[in-house]
């Protein structure tokens, strides 16, 4: 029998507009004045800043890990090993299906007259409808919420809310009818992904998008008619385009839109109750970390990587943890010691390797449930310690503090925020309890994640991708 419990998300607004342009904001300062973040007004800011926000469910769901955070076990599931010449490959990857396009990168391609390949049923189609907002007679735009999802690549809205974990919150979060859009344009193809707590299938639609007062013209994304598990639809933000998909993502059309100069992302969650959490297209908020931003390395490298599925693979080179009141130690070697970690905003826990897990339980007195899940005592969400997870040989540590790394499934219930990933796989991740601890940077354009520990002194944004790995030069504020 399944816990009932809760678990963390991360969601962002957008707004797809229905037949109408909206205005690009200005930000009142003149062009060339210094702006708080400490960056120029040009014409368009450089950036595009949103608000994310932490979602809260109790229900049954389907896993006891929250969110996914892995994907199904291939049929041959042994551990991969990186060699030369040889494509990375994860123990698992998505079953994803491409739209069929005689032109692959375009939108505006022909739609494709053959419906997707789900047998769809109407009494599971029970959508609700959110009302419409007006924008100063502008425009008329219908709001829903996504998952900001690092672990994935693609946009799609409108979850079966009856087959979802929490049906109630569900139908909050608003959906999607292309019918209801002038602007909408259907494109085609099976849209199918599998997660390792859910699965979604549906095809393929274009229509333009509203991101923080912002318009992104024939941006492709798939509308379910089907899904499980997952309460809202998801914004993936990994590698996209030549990799993984055949179309431009979301990202990729703010860069040739100019919205932003580079597909580069900044991230921070934000600790526990400090209520605070955004991500900023094409920009880096100074205020929520102190020096400099340090490059991790994607790695195995691009290159190496199943083409498949290309993802945000950092070289977790050390794992320890400082006590309260006590010096900080190591259970790694302190030299040589390699692990390959996907950094996933779609996984609420991190998943790594048994042995450590198990050596990290038992500074916290952990439980054993039958099912091989960490739990620990609440108390310790209190006390001043960190879990400490290195990187670049120990030039970088980020110090995830107990209160934000033990996760409280609901009063007096916790679990460590590391879990065993599954026997046999290499499928290693650093979810939200990993996170919390970080501002981090994912650039695309340079391959690598700048990261540093969190803060949170101020506010205030500067523009970055203008030139390739200038991240470099913007230092933190705190």
């Amino acid at each position: 029998m399944l816990l009932q419990r809760i678990a963390v998300y991360t969601a962002f607004f957008l707004a797809l507009s229905h037949g109408a342009f909206l205005p690009k904001p200005d930000n009142g300062l003149p062009v060339g004045e210094v702006g708080k973040g400490g960056g120029k007004r040009t014409k368009d800011p450089g950036y595009v800043r949103m608000p994310v926000s932490r979602q809260k469910f109790k229900g049954k769901g389907k896993s006891e890990r929250g969110w996914h955070w892995g994907l199904p076990p291939d049929l041959d599931d042994k551990p991969p090993a990186v060699q030369p010449g040889r494509p990375f490959e994860p123990t698992s990857r998505p079953s994803h299906s491409t739209p069929s396009a005689t032109q692959p990168t375009s939108l505006s391609a022909t739609p494709a007259t053959q419906p997707p390949s789900i047998h769809r049923r109407a009494a599971d189609r029970r959508w609700g409808w959110s009302s419409l907002e007006e924008l100063g007679g502008i425009a008329y735009i219908i709001q829903f919420r996504v998952f900001v999802d690092t672990g994935s690549y693609e946009l799609w809205v409108n979850p079966r809310c009856s087959a979802s974990a929490s049906d109630a919150l569900c139908q909050t979060f608003g959906n999607y009818f292309p019918s209801k859009s002038n602007s909408a344009m259907h494109i085609g193809g099976n849209f199918a992904v599998t997660y390792g707590t859910g699965a979604v299938r549906g095809s393929y639609w274009s229509d333009v998008m509203s991101i923080a007062m912002f318009q992104i013209p024939q941006v492709q994304f798939a509308v379910a008619a089907d899904s499980n598990y997952t309460f809202a639809g998801i914004l993936g933000l990994g590698y996209t385009y030549p990799h993984t998909i055949p179309y431009p993502s979301v990202l990729n059309l703010m860069v040739s839109q100019k919205m932003i100069s580079a597909p580069i992302f900044s991230l921070g969650l934000g600790g526990d109750g400090d209520g605070f959490s955004e991500i900023i297209f094409g920009g880096v908020n100074r205020w929520k970390f102190a020096g400099p931003l340090v490059p991790v390395s994607i790695w195995p490298p691009i290159k190496e990587q199943d083409p498949r599925w290309v993802q945000y693979w950092v070289n977790v080179t050390s794992v320890g943890m400082t006590r309260p009141g006590e010096a900080g130690k190591l259970y790694t070697p302190r030299e040589g010691f390699t692990m390959p970690t996907l950094i996933d905003t779609g996984s609420t826990l991190s998943y790594i390797r048994e042995d450590l897990v198990a050596v990290i339980g038992q500074q916290f007195n952990a439980e054993i449930d039958t099912q091989g899940n960490y739990f620990v005592d609440c108390k310790y969400r209190d006390m001043p310690g960190t879990v400490d997870f290195g990187f670049n040989n120990g030039a970088m540590v980020i110090n995830v503090r107990y209160k934000d790394f033990i996760y409280q499934l609901y009063q007096g219930r916790c679990m460590l925020g590391v879990q065993p990933a599954d026997y046999g796989s290499t499928n290693y991740v650093l979810g939200d309890t990993f996170i919390r601890g970080a501002y981090l940077v994912f650039d695309q354009q340079s391959d690598v994640v700048w990261m540093n520990q969190y803060y949170n002194c101020g506010d205030g944004v500067v523009t970055v991708g203008q030139t390739p790995r200038d991240t470099k030069n913007v230092f933190g504020a705190c």
